[in-house]
């Protein structure tokens, strides 16, 4: 169990962004400089600690419990020692004590547009969900998969991606930060258009999806008038399965950019701390040379409203993105369906 990010939101908007020991009231965040990031210097304390052995920690809360909001306090890194070094002078109830007048403080002393935190509690609770179906926390394990010579999307991932779409267009969103919805529904829409391409030849394993190895297959089907054998009919079934490979890599890369972007929207709207100590997303792929690990990112005038294109403008203008797999264009990936007008 790990501290969500709705209660990271929780905890720190209603303690103003500051230490809530008595007198102290340090601001627990460095605004960013014109080289610097800004710098989260508080720290999110259990009052009954994460584990049994830890400060205050013989408690019948649950480990689940000890990660909710009613047992945090923000507190700065010299009080958090302090509190923890003397838990029998510091007890469970003085730090309740603490949290509740100072957070009674904040209510009465600041500034507060309590819309604005109903707003971004809002946000927090749709992005816990956004990390869940996308399973940010677990990104560069799983995509290796798709990275590798079988193309495995794990069925996990694969049911949880293909529930996102429906999730994201479904929210009631407080249009309070338009970036970071944006950035939500575009990378929605590039998980439509992976998924739409994995479906063309999708062949399910016991773990998972693979690519069909389809090639084979395509140059009968394609070709099966030819009188005789043609190597070039061949070379151009095998193209078409390389080209698709392709299209699926570069298609996660955009789905890796467009998941760091919503990662940067996080931490400009909601939550300065957000993912700092994991960092960025990654994805390692390999081939016969080994592996590579890369972080792929929207650049400069890419950081647009809506960064990814759509899947045909897409296959134009891959080859500028930061990493790519394949070039061109093929349009029977934009082939009318059968009940299509």
């Amino acid at each position: 169990m790990s501290i969500s990010l709705k209660t990271h939101k929780m905890i720190w908007g209603r303690s103003g962004n500051m230490c809530a020991f008595p007198e102290c009231k340090k601001v627990l965040v460095v605004d960013e400089t014109s080289t610097d990031d800004p710098s989260v210097i508080g720290e999110e304390a259990h009052i009954v600690a994460q584990k049994i052995d830890g400060p205050r920690g013989k408690s019948s809360l649950s480990l689940d419990q000890r990660d909710k909001y009613d047992n945090l306090i923000l507190l700065c890194s010299v009080h958090h020692k302090i509190v923890d070094d003397q838990e029998n002078e510091y007890t469970v109830q003085k730090l309740h004590e603490f949290k509740s007048t100072h957070e009674a403080w904040v209510k009465n002393n600041l500034v507060a547009d309590p819309k604005r935190i109903k707003d971004e509690e809002v946000y927090a609770a749709y992005i816990e969900q956004f990390i869940k179906l996308s399973d940010l926390n677990n990104w560069n394990i799983w995509t290796s998969y798709m990275f590798g010579p079988s193309e495995i999307l794990p069925k996990l991932q694969f049911e949880s991606l293909k529930s996102l779409p429906d999730y994201i267009v479904s929210r009631i969103w407080p249009h309070r930060y338009k970036e970071l919805e944006s950035a939500l529904i575009n990378f929605k829409n590039v998980v439509n258009d992976l998924m739409k391409v994995y479906y063309e030849y999708p062949k399910e394993r016991p773990d998972g999806y693979a690519v069909e190895k389809f090639y084979k297959l395509y140059y009968r089907e394609k070709y099966r008038g030819d009188e005789e054998y043609s190597f070039e009919n061949e070379r151009r079934a095998l193209d078409k399965y390389n080209f698709h490979v392709a299209l699926i890599e570069d298609l996660l890369l955009e789905l890796t950019r467009a998941g760091n972007f919503v990662c940067d929207q996080v931490r400009s709207y909601i939550f300065e701390g957000f993912r700092i100590e994991e960092g960025a997303l990654l994805i390692t792929r390999g081939d016969f040379m080994g592996f590579k690990t890369y972080r792929t990112e929207y650049r400069g005038e890419e950081r647009v409203e809506f960064p990814y294109p759509g899947l045909r403008k897409f296959m134009e203008l891959r080859e500028q993105r930061d990493l790519v797999i394949g070039t061109g264009i093929d349009e029977d990936y934009f082939r009318k369906m059968p009940w299509e007008s």
